[in-house]
C-alpha cells in the first residue's frame, strides 16, 4: 500500500510540474535575425530538471495554420557540438525551411513538426544525463511533454522519429536504443557512435563516460531495438566514418533493422544540409500514415 501511495504522489509530482511550465517566446534580439517569414518558433520555458530556462525551436508546417483539424507526426532533430536550436549543421533553423518545403511540396516527404532541441548551456554540453546536467529527463520528461501538449501531434511510436548530426547523431542513436518505445525510425548523420556499446562477448564492457554516448546495451535493449528502423549516413571523409562501418557491422550481426548510407563528403555542414533531406524522407516511409 505504501508503494503505490508513494507512486502516486511521484506522479502527481510530475503532472503539477508539467503544468506550471510556463512557455514563452525567446527575444530575437539574442539571435540573428529571421531571414525570411515562416513558421517557426523560438520558445523556452523553465526546466525544473536541468534548473534553468531551456530553448527549443519548433519549425511548423506550412499548412499547421491553415488545417486546425488536421495533426502531424513529429520529428526531433538534435544539433551538434557548439550548436544550438537556432543552428543546425551551422545552418539558422529558418534557411532550413526551404529544404523541408522543397520535400514536403513534391511529396517525397510528409508535411511534419519538426523539433530542434538545445542541448548547450554555460558549462554543459550533451544529451545524456550527467551529475550536474540531466539533460535525457530534461529531454524526456519535460520537453517532449511539452511539444505534444502545446502543438497538435500524433504522440505515438508510429508517429515520432528522431535524428541528428555529429554529436547529435550519437544523441539521436542513442535515444533509439535506449527508447525504442517512443520512436519508429532514427535518422543518424555523422554520428558520434561507438560499436564498444554492442557487447559480442556477452560481458558489458562498463559504461562510457561520455557526452556523445548513453552506456553499454545489453541483450534486452538491442532486442527492444529491433521495432526501430535505423540509418546510419556518413561521409567518406568523414574522421567518424570507421565507427559508423563497425557499427552498423554489429547492428546487422545482431538482426537489427539498420542501413548505412555513404556519399562523397567530410563532416561538414554542407554533407549534413543534403542529409537532412534524405532523412526526412526517411522518416516519413516508416510513419504508420504516411500523410502527403
Amino acid at each position: 500500500m505504501k508503494k503505490i501511495i508513494v507512486s502516486a504522489v511521484i506522479i502527481l509530482a510530475a503532472v503539477f510540474s508539467l503544468q506550471a511550465q510556463e512557455v514563452k517566446e525567446q527575444d530575437p534580439a539574442a539571435h540573428k535575425a529571421r531571414v525570411f517569414p515562416i513558421p517557426v518558433e523560438h520558445l523556452y520555458f523553465h526546466s525544473n530538471v536541468l534548473g534553468v530556462d531551456k530553448n527549443f525551436s519548433v519549425l511548423l508546417p506550412r499548412s499547421y495554420a491553415k488545417e486546425p483539424d488536421r495533426r502531424y507526426p513529429v520529428v526531433y532533430m538534435l544539433h551538434g557540438a557548439g550548436e544550438n536550436d537556432w543552428e543546425w549543421a551551422n545552418i539558422p533553423v529558418s534557411m532550413l525551411s526551404e529544404a523541408v518545403t522543397m520535400i514536403t511540396n513534391a511529396g517525397d516527404a510528409a508535411e511534419c513538426i519538426v523539433v530542434f532541441p538545445n542541448a548547450n548551456e554555460a558549462g554543459h554540453m550533451g544529451y545524456f544525463n550527467q551529475p550536474d546536467w540531466k539533460y535525457e529527463d530534461y529531454f524526456f520528461n519535460e520537453l517532449m511533454p511539452c511539444i505534444d501538449k502545446r502543438y497538435r501531434t500524433i504522440p505515438d511510436k508510429g508517429h515520432r522519429a528522431i535524428g541528428g548530426l555529429s554529436m547529435g547523431g550519437g544523441g539521436s542513436f542513442n535515444y533509439g536504443m535506449r527508447r525504442p518505445d517512443l520512436f519508429s525510425s532514427v535518422y543518424a548523420i555523422s554520428a558520434a557512435v561507438s560499436p564498444t556499446l554492442f557487447d559480442e562477448a556477452g560481458e558489458a564492457p562498463g559504461v562510457l563516460p561520455s557526452t556523445m554516448n548513453g552506456g553499454h546495451y545489453d541483450a534486452g535493449q538491442i532486442e527492444a531495438a529491433m521495432s526501430v528502423y535505423f540509418v546510419l549516413d556518413c561521409g567518406d571523409d568523414d574522421f567518424l566514418f570507421n565507427a559508423n562501418v563497425a557499427t552498423y557491422q554489429l547492428m546487422k550481426k545482431n538482426g537489427m533493422n539498420v542501413q548505412f548510407r555513404c556519399y562523397d563528403g567530410a563532416h561538414a555542414s554542407y554533407y549534413w544540409y543534403d542529409a537532412l533531406r534524405r532523412a526526412l524522407v526517411y522518416m516519413t516511409r516508416h510513419f504508420s500514415e504516411q500523410m502527403k
